[in-house]
C-alpha cells in the first residue's frame, strides 16, 4: 500500500517540532550560538546515526541529510534557501525524488 500522504504529515510535523528543537533548556546547553557549516562541512547528530553535509551542486549551496549505513531503501532530504526534496535511496549511486517543496510555497508528492 502506497502511504504517499505520509510524508507531507510527517514532514509539517518535523518542521512544527523544529522551533522546539532551537530552544535550550534553562542550563542545558553552554553554547548558544549556531554551528556555521562551510562548503563540505559536516554535522553529525549525537547518539543518533543521522549526518548532514553542505553541497555545492550547480552553484546552489544545500544540506544534504541521510542515515548512516546501507542507503538502499532510505531517505534523505536535500535543502536549499528556496527547495526542500525527499528522496528515497534505491542503492549507493541512485536516489529517486518522491517530495518536493518550496520554501514558503506548495509541494508535490512524486510518484
Amino acid at each position: 500500500m502506497r502511504l504517499f500522504w505520509l510524508i507531507p504529515v510527517l514532514l509539517v510535523v518535523a518542521l512544527c517540532g523544529y522551533p522546539l528543537l532551537l530552544r535550550s533548556a534553562p542550563a542545558a546547553s553552554t553554547q548558544d550560538q549556531p554551528v556555521i557549516l562551510e562548503t563540505g562541512g559536516v554535522v553529525q547528530v549525537s547518539g543518533a546515526p543521522l549526518a548532514c553535509r553542505v553541497i555545492v551542486p550547480n552553484g546552489v549551496k544545500t544540506l544534504d541529510c541521510r542515515v548512516a549505513g546501507s542507503l538502499a531503501g532510505s531517505y534523505g532530504t536535500l535543502m536549499t534557501a528556496r527547495r526542500l526534496q525527499v528522496v528515497r535511496f534505491r542503492n549507493v549511486r541512485v536516489a529517486k525524488v518522491v517530495f518536493v517543496a518550496t520554501q514558503h510555497g506548495g509541494f508535490r508528492v512524486c510518484r
